[in-house]
Formats: structure tokens, sequence, C-alpha cells
């Protein structure tokens, strides 16, 4: 089961990833990351740079294998409602951005 995140903090988005897996972590979950996270980074810096408003990316938030509980359901809201993470919203189901 998965849920997703959009990251609406691109330009420090490792940083919104690394807070998000320390959240995930504690139900057995984990954020699936881009290939090319420094890229993307990278390029919203730039956008700022040149005063653009960067693409919020989407992240899938998954069960982590290695966890204790890997049974327990995906939800990306309860979890962000819970513990906010600066930079970072559930996407609810709504299918924004992206698949």
């Amino acid at each position: 089961m998965t849920d997703r995140v959009i990251v609406t903090d691109v330009a420090d988005l490792t940083a919104v990833l690394d807070s998000i897996d320390r959240v995930a972590a504690v139900r057995g979950w984990r954020t699936r990351r881009p290939s090319d996270t420094a890229r993307v980074e990278a390029d919203a810096r730039s956008a700022h740079g040149a005063l653009r408003m960067p693409s919020p990316v989407v992240v899938v938030l998954e069960i982590d294998p290695d966890a204790a509980d890997p049974l327990r359901p995906v939800d990306a809201t309860a979890l962000l409602a819970a513990t906010p993470v600066p930079g970072a919203v559930a996407d609810r189901r709504r299918g924004l951005h992206g698949a």
C-alpha cells in the first residue's frame, strides 16, 4: 500500500524528504525518492533565483519492508496531521501533479 505526499518546498527537497522519512519511520513507512533528487533540487533553486515558482514534486510514501509492522496501512494525511513537516502536504488522493 502507498500514499502520496506533495513536496512544495522543492528547493529544499532533500531536507523535506529526510524529515518525512524521520516521522514515517516510526510507523514503518518510508519515502520513495526520485532518482534525480539532486537535479530537481538544483533546478528549483535556479528557478527561485530567476523569480520563477518551481513545480511541486510528488513522492510516494510506502511501507518499509524492513519495518516491524509492514501491514499497517500507509496514510499520509494522518502522518502529516500528527507530525507536520514544513514543505510537505498530503495529496489526499486528489491526484495533483501527476499520476
